[in-house]
């Protein structure tokens, strides 16, 4: 199906009263680009980061709110009450909302769902899987084949911090293992973990969608009913969702594969879910912080088993 991407040009104020345009012509969902939001998470630090794209960084000038409509009856409705609302705003409104001119772009729902796949093949990682997206077949060695659909959710096998969790995992003694993977994303180093014999596999992120796309990679790669259980929420701000999940000494093997502030506000209770002898794996720590997570985990009692790096990233390993 073809849509129509509106876009319409505007100030940080402006943005609130184009949002009214366009829930007053029945468009509840659209999108607005406001370089002033990204500098407030950043000084608030009100969103945990390690990383930042240099190009959103770049101030575009003005705010931009996008908008996509169907091409039908309904969509060409849309457009003619937003247009006549954006007129309406220009001449009665005592808010600078900056030029509201509009843009307007063809773009194909197939567009959308599909375009990235053709960056995603078969990969190698380390010695023992390789990472296959769920259209493409592999015909190789006999490594353990991790199929995965990240749909919207973090965890390819693409990125650094991922490859290298997935490196030390295959070095785990895992048959018959209990494993936690918080921040779970697609539920890559989860299934991972059960591929290779885990028995008790617990995967937990703050999406919806992260949760939902494990639980499904999970059956794509034919894990058995009952070994690897998804949980949604945030277990530093949902007291039962961290006794559900975090339960004292429960657990072999603890993936954390996130940032490095959220992995040292989680130490403690990491410390506490994981077994005596137990192995913690941090990754998605940029190398510049690498020492201050190190020092974090050594003042809890961890000890540090291993540490690499690749490209500007590391992962940890720690013991209890």
């Amino acid at each position: 199906m073809k849509f129509e991407e509106l876009t319409i040009h505007t100030t940080t104020p402006g943005s609130e009263l184009v949002g009214g345009v366009l829930l007053a012509s029945g468009v509840s969902c659209f999108v607005t680009e406001d370089y002033n939001d990204l500098v407030q998470v950043i000084e608030e630090k009100s969103i945990p980061f390690d990383y930042i794209e240099e190009d959103l960084l770049r101030d575009p000038g003005d705010v931009r709110v996008k908008v996509y409509l169907p091409h039908n009856e309904q969509g060409r409705l849309q457009k003619a009450e937003i247009l006549a609302g954006l007129e309406k705003l220009r001449r009665e409104s005592d808010v600078d909302a900056g030029t509201l001119q509009t843009d307007f772009s063809e773009v194909d729902e197939e567009d959308w769902a599909n375009n990235w796949k053709q960056y995603f093949h078969p990969l190698p990682i380390g010695d023992r899987f390789v990472v296959k997206p769920t259209w493409e077949t592999y015909e190789g060695d006999d490594r353990v084949v991790l199929e995965i659909d990240p749909a919207s959710s973090f965890g390819s096998g693409q990125h650094e911090t991922t490859s290298l969790c997935l490196e030390e995992l295959e070095s785990l003694p895992l048959e018959g293992a209990s494993v936690l993977d918080m921040g779970c994303g697609s539920g890559i180093l989860g299934i991972g973990a059960a591929l290779l014999g885990a028995s008790d596999v617990v995967c937990v992120d703050i999406e919806q969608i992260a949760a939902d796309t494990a639980a499904k990679n999970a059956r794509i790669n034919r894990i058995p009913d009952g070994v690897l259980k998804t949980y949604c929420g945030n277990v530093l701000t949902d007291p039962s969702l961290c006794d559900a999940v975090l339960g004292a000494e429960r657990y072999d093997v603890i993936l954390a594969n996130i940032v490095a502030d959220v992995i040292v506000a989680m130490l403690p209770l990491f410390q506490r879910a994981l077994k005596p002898g137990g192995t913690l794996l941090c990754s998605g720590i940029l190398s510049t912080r690498r020492e201050e997570v190190l020092s974090a985990a050594r003042e809890l009692g961890f000890s540090v088993r291993a540490s690499r790096e690749k490209n500007d990233w590391a992962v940890l390993v720690c013991g209890k």
